[in-house]
């Protein structure tokens, strides 16, 4: 009794033309995260930043300008001062993952300690 060997070859290769699009996908995925992640800490370090210039008395585009050096342009910058704190709000948008979903609505927050309490 003979019996007949089925090739295998390229078999792998195949396999692995299938695997290759999801694998390419999940790695862009995971940089946009780490993209996304490092947005936010920058947004949160400028926050912290604008919070202290705002409650040193500077002006509000100095503030939008520090906060525009440090992020993008397109970051809204919101603050407010209430008794003896002042705070900030910062916006910004990040587009989707590749392009293809909707951009995300990054925002931080930051407060300091108001240094004029009493008028200079």
């Amino acid at each position: 009794m003979t019996t007949v060997k089925k090739s295998t070859t390229g078999s792998v290769t195949a396999e692995f033309a299938v695997i290759l699009p999801v694998v390419v996908l999940v790695v862009a995925l995971l940089i946009n995260i780490i993209a996304v992640g490092m947005q936010q800490s920058k947004l949160h370090q400028a926050a912290a930043v604008a919070a202290r210039q705002l409650a040193r008395g500077e002006s509000t585009a100095t503030i939008t300008s520090a906060v525009t050096n440090m992020t993008t342009a397109s970051t809204q910058v919101l603050t407010s001062t209430s008794g003896t704190w002042a705070s900030v709000e910062l916006t910004s948008p990040v587009p989707g993952p590749l392009g293809l979903f909707p951009a995300l609505e990054l925002s931080a927050q930051a407060k300091a300690p108001n240094q004029w309490t009493v008028s200079p």
